[in-house]
């Protein structure tokens, strides 16, 4: 399974650098031919459909100024008054609708039928004038003659031209409309492709993602049972090697005892049997945080409570002549009643390791005392064990609360174990530890417990009830 691990993030890199490169090309390619049938569309609605508007707008006006020539001709013969304001505007405008053309863009081939179209225009209007000076000078006949003969033709081919010209535009019109349909069902086609692959990618690489994660949870639900297990059997040994190790024990202070007894004052014997007595009460020490170790994972009981005065005052029993042997003081600072969500077992292992590990660390120190004092932290218990010891170095205060970590000057012997069994069963326990040290002036070694709850407080209102 490991050496196919790589393999498979692998596979599964690559369907999804596949899915995202089929995306952003399909959103490229999209894009690009977008940006195509907009120029088209651009091209068609400010270039071509504007030079088919004024194209045919003169084309309109070269034909109406070719009918008021012919009726001012016409009334010049008969001897009616000449008007010219009327032809005179519908050159104007003839010049005008020419003039807006020419500002436009121009197709390809549309400057050379241009040019067949100013060649006409020229001819139209030198003849155009020639008939009007005609007119103007009393030769209306000569000037008919000049309209039926080379005007009429120069109006035709002038006309011509321009048709001419809108119908190149019309060509234009028709062929990028074409393109711009064909752009369309090709974009779509191309997309469609790009899409359907970046959909499959996406599912193989979704496929991939899926059957990773189910071996890994196999895995992962693998590994969990075998630590359980194994954390079954450390528990189920370490309570062996208690019962095996502290059976023997307990006979053994037990002869001890009654030897003592026997022994009168000041018998050599008498100081070799009290050493022997204090080795197995380290024997038992030892044994009793490894099994505390051991056991530190489990998990709490809903309705377990613990009131914090009950086990100070227990341990103050036990411990206050171990301060007074290693020549300190060890004293607890006033505090409200209080009780925390953990048995009293649990309270009692957390703050005898606190305590006597600040005793073990005292060293030479020119006061040497322990405070214990308990907080209200709002929803959870604080309890502080402070001391008056040479501090911790910074390079060990991250590392006190992982196992077999010790300082060279401790008094009593031990394995590094209690700082550790403090944190697991404190953060069992939904709790947190914490340290401030000052090296040369001392430590203050806290946790916090949740409070116990009301339901807690019945139950242990019936416990008592029931006991008594």
């Amino acid at each position: 399974m490991i050496e196919r691990l790589p393999s498979i993030l692998l596979s599964l890199f690559a369907a999804f650098c596949a899915a995202i490169a089929s995306f952003a090309i399909s959103a490229a390619y999209a894009e690009h031919r977008a940006a195509e049938i907009d120029a088209a569309a651009t091209s068609l609605a400010e270039n071509a459909a504007p030079s088919i508007m004024y194209l045919a707008a003169a084309r309109a006006e070269l034909r109406h100024t070719q009918a008021l020539l012919s009726d001012l001709v016409n009334n010049a013969v008969l001897g009616r008054p000449l008007d010219h304001h009327e032809l005179d505007l519908a050159r104007d405008n003839l010049s005008r609708s020419l003039d807006a053309y020419l500002v436009l863009p121009v197709y390809p081939g549309e400057l050379k039928q241009w040019q067949t179209v100013v060649q006409e225009l020229g001819k139209l209007d030198l003849d155009t004038d020639r008939v009007l000076w005609l007119v103007a000078n009393g030769h209306p006949r000569e000037a008919i003659k000049l309209m039926d003969d080379a005007l009429r033709a120069d109006f035709d081919a002038t006309s011509e031209a321009v048709m001419a010209s809108i119908e190149l535009n019309a060509r234009h019109v028709r062929r990028m409309a074409i393109e711009i349909a064909a752009n369309r069902v090709r974009s779509r086609r191309i997309a469609l492709a790009l899409n359907t692959a970046s959909v499959a990618f996406a599912l193989l690489a979704c496929a991939a993602a899926a059957v990773q994660i189910r071996r890994n949870v196999r895995l992962l639900w693998r590994q969990g049972v075998l630590l359980e297990r194994r954390a079954d059997e450390l528990e189920q040994f370490a309570g062996r090697v208690a019962h095996d190790v502290l059976g023997p024990l307990g006979a053994v202070a037990l002869a001890l005892d009654l030897a003592q007894r026997r022994c009168s004052e000041g018998e050599p014997a008498r100081t070799s049997i009290e050493r022997g007595r204090r080795a197995i009460l380290r024997v038992k020490r030892i044994t009793d945080g490894l099994l505390e170790f051991a056991r530190a994972g489990a998990s709490p009981e809903p309705s377990a409570r613990a009131e914090v005065r009950a086990v100070i005052d227990d341990l103050m029993v036990e411990l206050v002549p171990v301060a007074v042997e290693l020549g300190a003081e060890l004293r607890v600072e006033p505090f409200a009643p209080c009780a925390v969500a953990a048995s009293p077992g649990v309270l009692t292992s957390i703050l005898a390791n606190l305590i006597r590990n600040a005793l073990k660390y005292l060293g030479d120190a020119a006061t040497c005392r322990v405070v214990v004092r308990v907080l209200d932290a709002r929803d959870a218990v604080r309890i502080e064990v402070e001391d008056t010891g040479p501090g911790i170095a910074p390079a060990v205060e991250q590392l006190v609360f992982e196992p077999h970590v010790r300082a060279q000057s401790a008094r009593v012997p031990g394995l590094g174990l209690g700082l550790a069994t403090v944190k697991r069963l404190t953060e069992a326990h939904g709790g947190r530890v914490g340290l401030h040290t000052v090296v040369g002036e001392g430590s203050v070694f806290w946790f916090e417990l949740p409070k116990a709850s009301a339901e807690a407080a019945r139950a242990a209102d019936v416990d008592s009830g029931a006991s008594a």
